[in-house]
């Protein structure tokens, strides 16, 4: 009988750590891609939220078939609720409050590989990887509990050492790609989130009420000015000079226009001559 016990004792022990996750096998895929038939098209998106984004990369740059599928099944295989249990096993945490500008780096990294199915309607594979400090990494978790504040930050893995060395040279090829393709639509100008020149404020461009708005915010992500150079249709993007805090927009209608830092806030400028190496958009 007392052998019967120890054995019931040390099942439910086994089956504790099970549950507990003591080891780090990753659990089967039942999303897992087997292979890819057919022609494909290669799709690139790049920078902040590129797996949402509609916008793709105009490159030459192609994948191989099977690369993608072991990229693709090794990204699904870290779920949320896995990971969650293996925190230490994680590759990189980065605490948000603590380390903003990291985490703005490496959001603004992601780059998002699609394939889409040549003949099979509404068929789509995609899967996102970011670069930090010159190494890919999965975006897994992001944790937010009171009770275990040391456990708050986001989560990353890295990519084994082979897909390192398969995808980084795709990854340049593109962003080479995509920043020739926006130096020929908006010169040296940019609709994206763009920073002064020591890092102190960006500048962001939205739209409200059918117009382009400029918003600047400093380093506290404060909203500190707000201008609107432009109608929508009309906007070419923004740049800022490369030693102070002139903030240039360009636009179809009134081309160039500069945006001084008075102090407090930004104002139109009209005295300022645009430095040569702010190339304008020509069409």
């Amino acid at each position: 009988m007392i052998w019967k016990r120890i054995t019931v004792f040390f099942l439910i022990v086994y089956a504790l750590c099970l549950l507990a996750g003591c080891s780090f096998k990753l659990p089967s895929n039942k999303f897992a891609i087997d292979r890819i038939d057919g022609d494909i098209e290669c799709e690139f998106r790049i920078g902040k939220s590129a797996q949402f984004s509609k916008t793709k990369v105009f490159t030459d740059a192609v994948f191989d078939k099977n690369e993608f599928i072991e990229l693709f099944n090794l990204r699904e295989s870290y779920t949320s609720a896995y990971v969650r249990l293996h925190l230490d096993k994680c590759s990189l945490k980065i605490v948000a409050s603590e380390q903003p500008e990291e985490i703005e780096k490496m959001e603004s990294s992601e780059i998002n590989f699609k394939v889409v199915y040549d003949g099979v309607d509404e068929r789509k594979d995609s899967v996102s990887v970011r670069e930090y400090n010159s190494r890919l990494y999965f975006f897994v978790l992001c944790m937010g509990s009171k009770s275990k504040p040391e456990e708050i930050g986001y989560y990353y893995m890295e990519l084994p050492e082979d897909m390192q060395e398969y995808w980084l040279p795709i990854i340049e090829k593109v962003r080479m790609d995509d920043k020739a393709n926006k130096e020929k639509d908006y010169g040296s100008f940019s609709i994206e989130r763009s920073y002064s020149f020591d890092k102190k404020f960006y500048a962001e461009c939205v739209i409200r009420n059918g117009a382009v708005c400029i918003d600047i915010y400093n380093i506290s992500n404060q909203r500190i000015s707000s201008f609107t150079p432009c109608k929508k249709n009309d906007f070419r993007g923004i740049c800022w000079e490369y030693d102070n805090y002139n903030l240039w927009t360009q636009s179809s209608d009134t081309k160039t226009v500069c945006y001084s830092f008075n102090g407090e806030e930004w104002e139109q400028n009209n005295e300022a001559v645009k430095p040569g190496y702010i190339i304008t958009r020509e069409h």
